[in-house]
């Protein structure tokens, strides 16, 4: 197998060549991001180039999907001065030992008071339980404005809930509930609000067709910008 690279645009696409006796040239892009090109023996290199740039944007796309499977952030701590996300903006974690637990913003800080400082699951349950309260509050205000296009699209009464997912933002049950993310209170309102129009607009298409993105595209123009933005500071 040989390692090979091509310019393609402003980038380079990396790939493995592999050749053996089959009779047409195949590629395929792994969940590690690689991608293999096999061609038979006798292919010239100049064909094999040429069918990989026509694929460029396939494996792209391909490259995308996977990564979505990928850990989001690396494992936290929980420890004083380590950095997390609220509402977009990062704020350093100050623990103290004390014999009540609360959690509170103050100035550029997270301040925890536990009993025990050593105690990393417990800190972090704190935490995570600080998040929902403020998510629930966020989420919800975020989710009245967004009542009228609710009812626009579909006759149904929409509600509205909240659980950690692993791998998605929200979802939209056929029932009018949609269900959000907790994890999206550590992104600006503007992201989740696009998460919130995303899954309202899929009240009127429940799938990702053409129609889905056209109906987006008109009731959230700046939607790209944020689901970019979204990616960016979550992943």
């Amino acid at each position: 197998m040989e390692l090979k690279s091509i310019p393609y645009g402003n980038s380079r696409i990396d790939f493995c060549l592999k050749r053996n006796e089959r009779k047409t040239l195949g590629i395929k892009v792994y969940p590690d991001g690689s991608t293999v090109v096999t061609a038979p023996i006798e292919t010239p290199y100049e064909k094999v180039t040429e069918k990989v740039k026509s694929k460029a944007q396939w494996i792209d796309k391909q490259k995308e999907f996977f990564m979505l499977f990928e850990p989001r952030a690396k494992e936290k701590l929980y420890e004083s001065g380590e950095s997390h996300l609220y509402l977009g903006k990062n704020y350093r974690l100050k623990i103290n030992e004390s014999n009540t637990n609360s959690v509170k913003l103050k100035g550029g800080y997270i301040l925890i008071n536990t009993k025990d400082k050593n105690n990393k699951k417990a800190i972090e349950k704190e935490l995570k339980e600080w998040y929902k309260s403020k998510a629930i509050i966020h989420f919800q205000n975020l989710f009245e404005n967004r009542l009228e296009l609710a009812k626009e699209l579909s006759e149904k009464d929409t509600s509205l809930n909240y659980k950690w997912f692993n791998n998605r933002w929200g979802s939209c049950f056929k029932d009018g509930t949609i269900s959000l993310n907790l994890d999206l209170i550590k992104s600006p309102k503007e992201c989740i609000d696009y998460v919130i129009v995303h899954e309202i607009c899929h009240l009127a298409h429940h799938n990702h067709s053409n129609k889905f993105y056209n109906l987006l595209d008109k009731k959230l123009p700046n939607w790209k910008d944020s689901k970019e933005k979204l990616e960016k500071l979550l992943s």
